[in-house]
C-alpha cells in the first residue's frame, strides 16, 4: 500500500522542486486575482489554457513516478515532452471515459427507476461516493497502463485494468484519509496564523501564495501517489483480491 508521506518526499527533495511548484502557483495566483476582480472572461479564459498546463504536468508526473526516473517532475526548459503525453493519454483515455459515461448514466438510471433509494440520504450518499471511487480508480487504472509502458493498446486491455482496479479503489480510498490529515497539519494552522497576522483578509497577497502553492504541491503528491499505486499493483505482496 501505498503510503502519501513517501510520496510527499518524493516530490519535496526533487530538483528544483520548489522553483518549479512556485513557477506553476503563478498562473494559479492570476487566475484567482482576475476571478476576485469579477473579470470572468479572462478568468475563463486562464483557467482554459492554465488548465492543460496543468494536466501536461500531472500526467507526465504520473509518467515519470511509473517509469521511476530520477527526476519526478517535469522541466519547463523542455515541455514538448509533458505535452505528448498529454496528447497520448487523451487517446488513452477515451474508451474508459466512454465507459465510465455509460456507467454513470446507468446510476442515475437505477436512482429514476427507484426513487426509495433516495429515502435514506446518508446510504445514497455512500452509494454515491463508492460508485464515484469505482468510476475514477477505473480511469485511473486504464490511463497508467499506458503511461508505464507508452503504449497506447495496453489502455484497452481489460485484463491489465481489472487486475489493477482493486488496488486503486483501495490507495485512493486509503489517499482521501491521509490527504485530509495531511490538509489540518500542514495547511490549516499556518492558513491561520497568516490570515491572522494579516488582519483575515483572505485576499492578501501571502495567503494567496501560500494556497496556490500549496494546492500545486498536493496537486504534485497525488500525481506521484498514482504512479506509486500503479507499481504497487503489479507487486505480488500486495495485491488485495
Amino acid at each position: 500500500m501505498v503510503n502519501i508521506i513517501d510520496c510527499i518526499r518524493n516530490v519535496a527533495t526533487d530538483k528544483y522542486a520548489f522553483v518549479k511548484i512556485a513557477i506553476l502557483a503563478i498562473p494559479l495566483i492570476m487566475s484567482v486575482y482576475t476571478y476576485m476582480s469579477g473579470q470572468m472572461v479572462l478568468s475563463a479564459t486562464l483557467n482554459i489554457v492554465f488548465g492543460i498546463l496543468f494536466a501536461a504536468v500531472f500526467f507526465e508526473t504520473i509518467r515519470r513516478s511509473c517509469n521511476s526516473e530520477p527526476m519526478l517532475l517535469p522541466s519547463f526548459l523542455m515541455p514538448v515532452r509533458m505535452f505528448i503525453t498529454l496528447g497520448f493519454t487523451i487517446l488513452a483515455a477515451i474508451p474508459v471515459v466512454i465507459i465510465n459515461i455509460l456507467l454513470f448514466m446507468l446510476f442515475i438510471f437505477a436512482v429514476a427507476q427507484y426513487p426509495e433509494l433516495l429515502n435514506n440520504q446518508i446510504v445514497f450518499y455512500i452509494t454515491y461516493l463508492i460508485f464515484y471511487l469505482l468510476l475514477v480508480s477505473l480511469f485511473f487504472a486504464s490511463i497508467t497502463q499506458y503511461l508505464d509502458t507508452g503504449k497506447l493498446y495496453d489502455a484497452y486491455n481489460p485484463m491489465k485494468i481489472i487486475k489493477a482496479l482493486s488496488t486503486f479503489i483501495v490507495n485512493l480510498l486509503v489517499y482521501v484519509i491521509q490527504v485530509f490529515l495531511f490538509t489540518l497539519i500542514a495547511f490549516v494552522l499556518p492558513a491561520w496564523i497568516i490570515l491572522m497576522l494579516n488582519g483575515m483578509n483572505p485576499m492578501n497577497f501571502l495567503f494567496i501564495l501560500f494556497m496556490c502553492m500549496f494546492m500545486i504541491f498536493n496537486y504534485l503528491v497525488f500525481a506521484d501517489y498514482i504512479g506509486q499505486t500503479k507499481k504497487d499493483s503489479e507487486s505480488p505482496y500486495n495485491r488485495i483480491f
